[in-house]
């Protein structure tokens, strides 16, 4: 028993060292700046605005149309707010109608959305680049392209993913963000997406480590335990 216990000390020693020091790390970063809540301003909708109803939008498509309220953020303003949208799927295609227009809504260009990002963004940089994403990096992988990723100048190095469709940001990615993934990414030992909790890394090592455990209390409990009084 003694023999298995140092030798899974010296395999497991590494590993269990980086598991506390990953979760050290991600309980010290507050969940707010990883998320980057703090460097993106809040959307708000009036629908009391919309001209138009549901029933005037479905009129134009077929009767298995179905339809849903979402919201575009109004480039045309100084100000921070969002436009009333109607989102309609009628068969394999999609469309967008302004709800105080009736007009339909094309994919925002790269100017549209150099505003909504602008308006979006409460920190101290400036845009440096914005392109468009027909493929996603590893920190958004499991968004649906396409998305604008739009790049600020901050301390950060702030991103914005931005929705074509509707102007808001999806994600913040952050150096912070960064930081926490990677520590995730060593603690659940999924070195390829950092999302699987069923790795075999993960359960191989898990496994050693609790039978490293019990062969410590065992000798413990050997070296400890009280000893039969002679009569």
């Amino acid at each position: 028993m003694r023999k298995a216990h140092n030798y899974l000390g010296l395999i497991l020693f590494v590993q269990i060292g980086l598991w506390f020091l990953s979760g050290l790390v991600m309980a010290l970063l507050p969940i707010d700046e990883v998320r980057g809540n703090h460097l993106k301003n809040s959307i708000t909708t009036s629908w009391h605005k919309a001209a138009f109803s549901p029933s005037d939008i479905l009129s134009e498509h077929s009767s298995s149309a179905s339809l849903s309220l979402t919201y575009r953020v109004n480039t045309s303003q100084s100000s921070l707010d969002a436009i009333p949208v109607y989102y309609v799927v009628d068969g394999d295609n999609a469309y967008r109608y302004s709800a105080l227009t009736g007009e339909r809504l094309n994919a925002l260009q790269e100017k549209a959305v150099r505003k909504a990002a602008t308006k979006q963004y409460a920190g101290d940089g400036d845009i440096v680049e914005a392109q468009r994403l027909d493929e996603l990096p590893q920190e958004v992988q499991n968004l649906s392209a396409p998305l604008w990723q739009v790049s600020f100048n901050d301390e950060l190095n702030t991103r914005f993913y931005i929705d074509p469709n509707t102007g808001s940001v999806s994600r913040v990615r952050t150096d912070t963000w960064r930081l926490f993934d990677f520590m995730w990414m060593l603690h659940i030992m999924d070195y390829k997406d950092r999302s699987n909790f069923n790795t075999p890394w993960l359960i191989a090592f898990s496994g050693s480590a609790f039978l490293f455990t019990l062969t410590g209390v065992a000798l413990l409990y050997k070296r400890f335990k009280p000893k039969k009084k002679k009569r």
